[in-house]
């Protein structure tokens, strides 16, 4: 009997211990984060979601929300249901707050669904917002559309605001914001100059931001810092390779890590194949569809045509939709000319292939999709945007990689000043 007893008494004592680990791990687990989006929206839901395949259930991992205040329309709920959601809450008077458990820092990006401006008109949500999620009391303050900063996370604050608040990068955000607003009187060629030095800044923004995740990946103490901003780098540079090397030495049997060395040998072989497309070389021929179902080529907006541009694109790259506006004055300038564009999306969803041609309202041929695509595959498509200026009648490669004033220089060579001589 007492035999029993102690045994009942140790069984109960360990199924303690188990609880109250169990309780230690969930509560050095936990995270909550503390939203302001204010300054953009009243309305709507914050959605934060992480790459790769939606859980079974389809439930979050982490607090499920109330509906959103204002609702979702079709495209939006389509949007959301494809998404592997990290957690959810309604956004009211522009605050939530959310809170969950991850079992190590992570990868996320959010959205905000449903949001409706005071004039009624429904926001489309924006892509590439970014952070890190792990344990503890994190802040979210948004301060403009696409513009925020999320305070207090260990590793978020190397991996991210270790480069994003420097001095020089928060002048040069408000640099290019100031320089891509709409100046009320302004001529064509103030216009075209304004353009110029905001797509400078832009890029420049850029070159910030991939020198600051070089540095980090390259060379913290920290393999879980290292890994991180690597799979957090969208900006590909040779050094990315090098750099997946270096923490495959720190943690080679990482999952992570022998994937990303086996897609490094992929990227490898296509930038061998586009360094095949040099200036002089002929262009190649490759069928795709548009969003209406009709089937284009290379080989049919050649006809007729005295130069084309072939347009690799995607709906969640930034550099591509700046650059948009200063194509479309290009377009309208050297059209009648001759000149033709034809853009292919390299984005994986058709419906972020379709809102975002939408809401730029192209008027050149648009094709595609995908990074699988024949097209992307035959080019070495890397990364975008990248172009190639061709020779519509011999299909021979003028120039490539063209932004900004070097594709008004090229088309400027080819038909004479745009407008009459207006610079």
């Amino acid at each position: 009997m007492h035999h029993r007893n102690f045994l009942f008494s140790l069984m109960a004592i360990a199924a303690g211990l188990v609880a109250a680990c169990a309780a230690h791990d969930t509560e050095s687990n936990r995270y909550t984060i503390t939203g302001d989006v204010s300054a953009v929206y009243s309305n709507g839901e914050f959605v934060v979601w992480a790459a790769g395949p939606k859980n079974e259930s389809g439930s979050a991992m982490g607090m499920a929300a109330a509906a959103s205040a204002s609702g979702a329309d079709e495209p939006q709920t389509s949007l959301k249901d494809r998404l592997n959601i990290v957690a959810e809450a309604p956004i009211v008077d522009g605050k939530f707050f959310l809170e969950g458990t991850v079992d190590a820092p992570r990868n996320v990006s959010f959205y905000v669904l449903g949001a409706v401006s005071p004039e009624g008109v429904r926001w489309a949500p924006v892509k590439g917002q970014a952070f890190i999620l792990e344990p503890g009391e994190l802040e979210l303050t948004m301060t403009a559309r696409a513009r925020f900063l999320v305070d207090g996370g260990h590793y978020n604050d190397i991996v991210v605001n270790s480069w994003k608040q420097s001095p020089e990068y928060a002048a040069l955000t408000e640099a290019y914001h100031r320089k891509a607003a709409t100046v009320d009187g302004e001529t064509e060629s103030e216009r075209r100059a304004r353009a110029e030095e905001a797509s400078e800044t832009y890029s420049a923004i850029l070159d910030l931001e991939t020198e600051g995740r070089r540095k980090v990946a390259m060379s913290h103490e920290d393999p879980l810092v290292r890994k991180l901003t690597l799979q957090s780098t969208w900006l590909r540079g040779r050094w990315f390779g090098e750099a997946v090397q270096a923490l495959a030495e720190m943690i080679p049997d990482d999952p992570w890590v022998i994937d990303a060395l086996a897609a490094e040998e992929q990227y490898a072989a296509a930038r061998a194949r586009r360094a095949q497309f040099t200036v002089g070389s002929e262009i190649r021929d490759f069928e795709a569809e548009t969003l209406d179902g009709e089937t284009v080529s290379i080989a049919g907006a050649r006809q007729g045509k005295d130069v084309l541009l072939v347009e690799f694109w995607a709906s969640w790259c930034g550099p591509c939709r700046v650059e948009i506006p200063h194509m479309k004055q290009a377009y309208a300038d050297y059209g009648p000319l001759g000149f033709e564009i034809f853009s292919f999306t390299v984005d994986d969803e058709r419906e972020d292939w379709e809102e975002a041609s939408e809401e730029e309202q192209l008027p050149w041929i648009d094709a595609g999709m995908g990074m699988d695509h024949p097209a992307t595959e035959t080019y070495g498509v890397t990364g975008v945007p990248a172009n190639f200026l061709v020779n519509a009648g011999t299909g021979e490669i003028i120039a490539k990689d063209l932004r900004g004033h070097k594709l008004d220089e090229a088309l400027a060579e080819r038909f004479g000043k745009a407008g009459g001589g207006e610079g």
